[in-house]
């Protein structure tokens, strides 16, 4: 007598995700958040260098620190709209390239323009701000669902690390490095963060698209079987029997004269 062989859990049938960390497209990704993270955050502490150098006065530091907030929230909510309706990638890259531009301007205007330093200052915060949300929309292009989970936790350790990396970087490299070169630091590492993450995979189509696609190819395996037909019941059977325009009774005998004939079987129609 042949055994039935023992079913395969899917445990064993499923293979294990591969970790995100050994991911080089994951990577690419997570070295250009952390570079845009560490020279968000180092240039308002290069400015105060500059301060206390006397390149720059107090009041015009509150300037140009209010020019960038001022294009970090203008460029935030034009950034989500481009990163929906274009290329995260190129959003990621042009932002980056914008942030990138203005470190020069700042080192440039640095104790001789202040209207120079507040529009560089202006542009490199509408650069931070547009790359942000396409920063975040590129991880779920760059990698699969099932290990999104692992990735976002990484992106965020990136994120928060850098609010205290890119000032103590920015203390340790001004005891060696002027305010104008650290200036151009900056700029290095926006461009790093404009050019290293990689294209990402194709936008996934809407979830309702994605549904109905995945039923159209299942074919008719996906669709319920309809019930077999039953027969009907004696109660149903006989309410068409009656409804048929001269249809008999059930039995009635053949002539007066024989009331004694044998009647058929009973009928379940009354």
């Amino acid at each position: 007598m042949a055994s039935t062989p023992a079913p395969t859990t899917a445990d064993s049938a499923a293979p294990q995700a591969r970790s995100v960390l050994r991911d080089p497209a994951f990577l690419r990704l997570w070295a250009g958040t952390t570079a845009s993270g560490l020279a968000t955050w180092a240039l308002p502490f290069v400015l105060g260098l500059a301060v206390l150098h006397r390149d720059l006065s107090a009041a015009g530091l509150g300037i140009v620190l209010a020019a960038r907030t001022v294009g970090f929230l203008l460029a935030v909510a034009v950034g989500g709209v481009l990163a929906d309706r274009h290329s995260r990638r190129a959003v990621v890259l042009w932002s980056g390239l914008a942030a990138a531009a203005a470190a020069p301007l700042l080192a440039a205007g640095l104790g001789r323009s202040l209207a120079l330093m507040t529009a560089a200052a202006a542009l490199a915060g509408a650069g931070q701000g547009a790359c942000r949300p396409a920063f975040q929309a590129l991880t779920a292009e760059t990698v699969d669902p099932a290990r999104r989970q692992q990735a976002n936790a990484a992106m965020t350790l990136a994120v928060r690390s850098s609010t205290l990396a890119g000032p103590a970087l920015t203390a340790l490299l001004a005891a060696w490095l002027d305010t104008a070169t650290l200036l151009l630091g900056i700029g290095v590492l926006w461009l790093a963060a404009a050019l290293v993450p990689g294209r990402g995979a194709a936008a996934a189509a809407p979830v309702s698209a994605a549904d109905a696609h995945a039923g159209a190819a299942a074919g008719p395996a996906a669709r319920p079987t309809p019930a077999p037909a039953s027969a009907p019941s004696s109660s149903t059977a006989c309410a068409r029997r009656a409804a048929i325009p001269g249809s008999s009774p059930a039995w009635a005998p053949s002539s007066p004269s024989s009331p004694s004939a044998t009647p058929p079987p009973a009928s379940p129609c009354p």
